[in-house]
């Protein structure tokens, strides 16, 4: 890269001898600069570094929005003093949650082979069963928020329920 420390005719400070009192002739020796090899490299590699994460991140928003519409779990049977007698049609235990917002709420009981449940207050919606590597299922509730999902509850799981009056979801759960 050449500096021209001439008189100042072609906007080079006279103390430094550098030309950038103009963005044109600062443009110039950024080219030069980048057209080193190395230099090109990093700053390539930088840049999309840069871009993978801001993508990471705007993909990433939509969990993070319905993480702040975030159930309470306020019930759980599995953790009752005393046993609560619930049992399903099979004579085997289930497990009841409920899980709390501010007006939100959805109520389910855990089976061997099924999720049943009804969101509170009572009113038509839609469920995704949520594993952290996938929607599990997507089905919409009856008139009344019920719902039935004929799947065999394992691993961690969350509950997205979307109604009309907005979207929440349930913590994790290892069911």
């Amino acid at each position: 890269m050449s500096w021209h420390s001439t008189d100042g005719a072609d906007g080079t400070d006279r103390s430094t001898g550098v030309r950038w009192a103009d963005d044109d002739h600062l443009g110039e020796d950024l080219a030069a600069a980048l057209a080193d090899g190395p230099l090109y490299e990093r700053v390539v590699g930088s840049a999309q570094t840069a871009f993978r994460a801001h993508r990471g991140m705007l993909a990433a928003r939509e969990d993070l929005d319905l993480d702040l519409l975030l159930l309470s779990l306020v019930y759980d049977s599995s953790e009752s003093p005393q046993a609560s007698g619930v049992r399903d049609r099979t004579g085997g235990s289930s497990r009841v949650l409920a899980f709390q917002g501010n007006d939100l709420g959805v109520e389910v009981e855990v089976e061997a082979t099924s999720i049943e449940g009804q969101l509170i207050p009572p009113r038509p919606g839609r469920i995704s069963l949520q594993s952290p590597d996938a929607v599990v299922t997507t089905l919409e509730t009856d008139a009344v928020g019920y719902f039935r999902i004929d799947v065999r509850p394992q691993g961690p799981l969350r509950l997205v329920c979307d109604s009309i009056d907005g979207t929440c979801v349930t913590q994790w759960l290892p069911w």
